[in-house]
């Protein structure tokens, strides 16, 4: 048995401690690998088919492989901290990571993300490639496992910034919609690249990672796939139908940011080298906590990053806006048809992510010379019933000057604007940022109130112009929205006063129907045969008039066809005309013929024809009617031998509607109506007549099978 001395009982504390923490970091790294392990399950089994399904699997996968990786060298704490094998495996976890970010930035079609950023990040990956292979040489080659560790920590260090810097960039570009299961993602990929970020860091400084960082990097790494995890639940089906900027401005902060933390390090690396490793790791908790605050608000805060690009945009780049860009997500937002939202509200976002504003309101004219109301919002449940006159000072000077009003230039410098006062109503809005008028051909259709965003923002001349050149676009979209829903409305009181017209018109005609009933009761009371044919007339009388309260009811014109014997409908139509002279007479009439027509419809506009016939034929004249067969068609003619019509009158106006040759007397919609019951059955109407000879008119319809060939 061996004995220990006082010394030895001294350590003991020290080394129980340090095997109780590399125990505590061991079950952490367990931990990741089993987290990330159930993520994968989970995306396999639930997590859709959407376009990043491949991205989120790389990323559990090497989550899953990085937490059992370094759960098994968990026992080596103070080896130096990374050789060739856990380079690969840390540079294949962050890999994975950037992937799934550059794809999220780059849009569904692969081109939202500038180019220039785009080849600027192959390049680090490709140069980070090459050290790290250079790197693997010299650890066989040399065997300087001091500097070649830390060369490894350092290419890892740049990997994490990058998708540190790519994660503040998605979240800056993150739409309205969808943001919740976006911001976990990005929450994930942040809190997984600073964790990263810091335990590198450390290691290049103090040649390793000391054990209590490695212990949070791992519960960081956990708590990153807890997040992806409620990520893919929130949205399984990622469409990356995101909007992001297409200026490579705007990466500027973020990157720049990131390239400067890791300039400061290496300038501190060989001081920090030469240090103790006890030594160093403080130094290098001090140096990421004064360089890590400001830069985790510069990605993250809009109003810093703001600041940032419009310094960067005044000072080293001439434009700050891609035109084209721009052009092409505007007409986009307005036009595509995937658009969920309606027009004044595509509108309002169109306009609004010019400026980064996160809401708006659009006002518009109801009347041409009405005030203007609030339409719709976008992103805001705020409201306005006020109603904005014409003739109001801020409307009549944003269309004389044709001005983006500017609230807070208005506050600080009202002599700009004439002396212009903020209007009353626009004190419901604190956070009024900017007013946009709408001008389509000279006339002032509307305007829109874009409220303040968080950034930092001052109206300059490139926002006034794309402003000014959007605001017309928008304008002529909403004239032309306007105009459709106008002649929408137009059309819907179109068909109700056809609707109308035809009622009256068959009321006309019972009404003629009862009258010549009454002129003759008086002369025929006593006539049995009168009095019968009478009731019958009003038993038809009422039967037409309940129908005709039906159509009213549904709205519709017509009624459902049927299988009707023309012949016997003819001959109810003539039944109803024979009171007057001359008497009809139907000369030829095939029994066996059918058509598919709604028989009443029909029967009521035979009668209008031959009662035309009759008006234009004298009491000793002649109106025939025949009913044959001809190419597989039923061919009606009503003919007579009066005053007739010339051609011109046929063809300008014959079947115009509401034009009529008997004054107050007629609706001028009979001929009209007659046309369109026979061209909707599927049959044509012809009208052949000379003035002096006579007419005859023509309808041929469909022939209808027999019974027997439908058996």
């Amino acid at each position: 048995m061996l004995c220990r001395g006082p010394a030895d009982r001294r350590d003991r504390p020290d080394e129980d401690a340090r095997l109780s923490l590399v125990l505590n970091q061991s079950w952490s790294y367990w931990a990741t690998g089993v987290a990330y392990a159930l993520l994968l399950a989970y995306i396999l089994v639930a997590g859709g088919r959407g376009l990043l399904r491949w991205h989120l699997l790389a990323v559990a996968a090497a989550g899953m492989a990085w937490g059992g990786f370094l759960a098994e060298r968990a026992g080596q704490p103070f080896a130096p901290y990374l050789d060739p094998l856990a380079f690969l495996v840390e540079m294949a976890c962050l890999g994975s990571w950037f992937l799934l970010l550059n794809r999220l930035l780059r849009g569904p079609y692969r081109r939202s993300m500038p180019e220039l950023v785009r080849r600027g990040l192959v390049l680090l990956w490709l140069l980070l490639a090459v050290l790290g292979a250079l790197a693997c040489w010299n650890w066989y080659a040399r065997a300087d496992e001091g500097w070649t560790s830390g060369i490894f920590s350092g290419v890892v260090l740049a990997g994490a910034l990058a998708c540190l810097a790519l994660a503040a960039q998605l979240s800056r570009d993150a739409p309205v919609e969808g943001r919740p299961a976006l911001g976990m993602l990005v929450a994930a990929a942040a809190l997984a690249a600073g964790a990263q970020a810091v335990a590198m860091a450390l290691a290049m400084l103090g040649s390793y990672t000391p054990p209590e960082i490695q212990l949070a990097r791992a519960l960081a790494m956990t708590g990153a796939a807890v997040l992806l995890a409620r990520a893919v639940h929130l949205q399984p089906q990622w469409s990356l139908a995101i909007f992001v900027s297409p200026q490579a401005r705007s990466y500027l902060p973020r990157l720049m940011a990131m390239a400067g933390v890791l300039a400061i390090l290496l300038a501190v690396l060989p001081y920090s080298r030469s240090l103790e490793p006890g030594a160093a790791h403080p130094l290098g908790l001090l140096l990421i906590g004064l360089t890590g605050s400001p830069v985790v608000a510069l990605l993250f805060s809009q109003s810093l990053s703001a600041r940032a690009r419009v310094f960067l945009s005044k000072h080293f780049l001439p434009f700050r806006y891609d035109y084209r860009e721009e052009w092409l997500r505007l007409i986009d937002t307005l036009a595509s048809p995937d658009q969920p939202l309606p027009l004044p509200e595509r509108s309002i976002k169109a306009v609004a992510q010019i400026v980064g504003s996160p809401a708006g309101l659009l006002w518009m004219r109801r009347e041409a010379e009405g005030p203007f109301v609030c339409v719709a919002g976008w992103n805001t449940r705020m409201w306005s019933d006020e109603r904005v006159p014409a003739d109001s000072p801020v409307i009549s000077f944003m269309f004389e000057r044709q001005w983006i009003l500017d609230t807070a230039e208005l506050a600080r410098s009202p002599a700009m604007y004439n002396g212009l006062q903020r209007p009353a109503w626009l004190e419901q809005f604190p956070d009024a940022l900017l007013l946009v008028p709408l001008i389509s051909n000279q006339l002032l259709i509307g305007f829109m109130l874009l409220l303040q965003s968080s950034s930092a923002f001052r109206l300059t001349f490139e926002e006034i112009d794309l402003l000014r050149t959007s605001g017309r676009q928008v304008a002529a979209h909403l004239a032309q929205y306007e105009a459709d829903q106008r002649l929408a409305e137009a059309r819907q009181f179109e068909a109700f006063n056809r609707l109308t017209a035809f009622l009256m018109h068959d009321l006309k005609n019972l009404i003629a129907q009862q009258s010549l009933v009454v002129k003759n009761a008086a002369r025929h009371k006593g006539n049995p045969a009168f009095v019968e044919d009478a009731i019958a007339t009003i038993d038809n009388s009422v039967a037409r008039m309940s129908k005709l309260l039906q159509q009213l009811q549904s709205g519709e014109a017509g009624g459902r066809r049927s299988r009707v014997r023309i012949a016997s409908a003819l001959q109810d139509a003539v039944e109803r005309c024979r009171v007057r002279s001359p008497e009809p007479l139907i000369t030829e009439a095939d029994e066996r013929l059918h058509a598919q027509i709604d028989r009443d419809r029909f029967t009521m506009v035979a009668a209008h024809l031959i009662r035309n016939a009759q008006e234009a034929t004298g009491d000793q004249g002649r109106v025939e009617l025949r009913v044959i067969r001809s190419a597989g068609q039923v061919v009606i003619s009503i003919r007579d031998d009066g005053c007739g019509m010339d051609q011109e009158f046929i063809r300008t106006r014959l079947f115009r509607p509401f034009d009529s040759t008997k004054g107050s007397k007629g609706m001028g919609i009979g001929a009209y109506q007659a046309r369109s019951l026979v061209v909707d059955s599927g049959g044509t109407l012809d009208v052949e007549s000379e003035p002096g000879k006579g007419t005859c008119i023509t309808i041929r319809l469909p022939l209808a099978e027999p019974v027997e060939a439908q058996g």
